[in-house]
């Protein structure tokens, strides 16, 4: 695995070209950035539809062909339900320690062989008095991973990095010195609770019961029962992480973001709902459900990334 992870060390890249692919519900989508007189520009973007988890490495591949044939870098967004998240104490190691330590440490949290399990983790920003520091725990199993990196023996670019849908939305968010709440969900899966602030991941919930709220004839016991799990959430983070409140709560979603939804938490909550739209002045050149690829296309760009 490692030897397919870093091939493109024998290999020169085009670091003036970046590509963010994306797989989730029925679609696979990829956005290449360029780099024009040192400013980042959308250069293509493509979607592929998708029937059967399967076929998802088949895409990818028209996907990232059909974007840019550079020897450039790529960064995968992993779908959600590939991997879980879990919070632990942070053990007083290196990063390195930590990372090789993992599949050890999380071994009776999920069920997933040791050796089978890839994780990394990100330090979580709150810490309370008298508590040790925590970390966010990301978990998936190598067995799912293989197909998605062996794809890339059909594709001139290179798999740079992986990461997952909540640090992309994190990279979307941008930098906010307060608090937002985002209600995440994808076509066929359960919702999730985000909160985001300054680049960082407060809260990460997976709901469960909600797969019929997105119907046209939405159940108001659902969206009553969506809103009682957002006041909890925020009750959590401003009561017993003793955090500010929340200054807004926005849907992130493949077809949740609707009036009538918007409108039915508002007035449960009594506060303003919105739809999700991204800080990066590059999404306004994209539609929505291109919001993923490009935040993974985006976050190639750092100086201090991977590419």
């Amino acid at each position: 695995m490692k030897e397919k992870l870093f091939s493109w060390l024998n290999r020169s890249l085009d670091r003036n070209t970046a590509i963010g692919v994306a797989a989730y519900a029925d679609t696979v989508n990829a956005v290449c950035l360029k780099k024009n007189h040192s400013e980042w520009v959308v250069h293509s973007s493509h979607s592929v539809n998708v029937s059967e988890q399967t076929d998802y490495t088949t895409a990818m591949v028209a996907c990232i062909n059909e974007v840019s044939t550079d020897v450039c870098g790529v960064n995968l967004v992993i779908p959600h339900y590939f991997y879980q998240i879990v919070q632990m104490d942070k053990p007083n190691l290196s990063d390195e320690e930590i990372i090789q330590s993992l599949p050890w440490t999380t071994k009776d949290l999920v069920d997933i062989a040791p050796e089978n399990i890839v994780a990394d983790f990100i330090d979580y920003p709150i810490t309370l008095p008298m508590q040790s520091s925590k970390m966010n725990v990301f978990i998936t199993n190598k067995l799912q991973l293989l197909p998605f990196i062996d794809s890339f023996e059909h594709t001139k670019s290179v798999l740079r990095a992986m990461t997952s849908e909540e640090m992309i939305l994190v990279t979307l968010f941008g930098s906010h010195k307060e608090a937002h709440m985002l209600i995440v969900q994808h076509l066929g899966h359960e919702p999730r609770i985000l909160i985001i602030r300054d680049g960082q991941l407060l809260l990460a919930r997976r709901l469960n019961g909600f797969l019929g709220i997105s119907d046209k004839d939405q159940n108001q016991v659902l969206v009553e029962a969506l809103g009682l799990e957002i006041q909890r959430s925020m009750d959590f983070f401003e009561s017993q992480l003793k955090q500010p409140p929340i200054r807004s709560i926005q849907l992130q979603c493949d077809d949740l973001s609707s009036l009538a939804l918007r409108a039915g938490l508002a007035e449960f909550l009594q506060v303003k709902v919105v739809d999700f739209v991204p800080t990066i002045e590059l999404s306004k050149h994209l539609e929505p459900n291109f919001y993923y690829a490009l935040g993974a296309a985006y976050q190639l760009t750092d100086p201090e990334s991977v590419l």
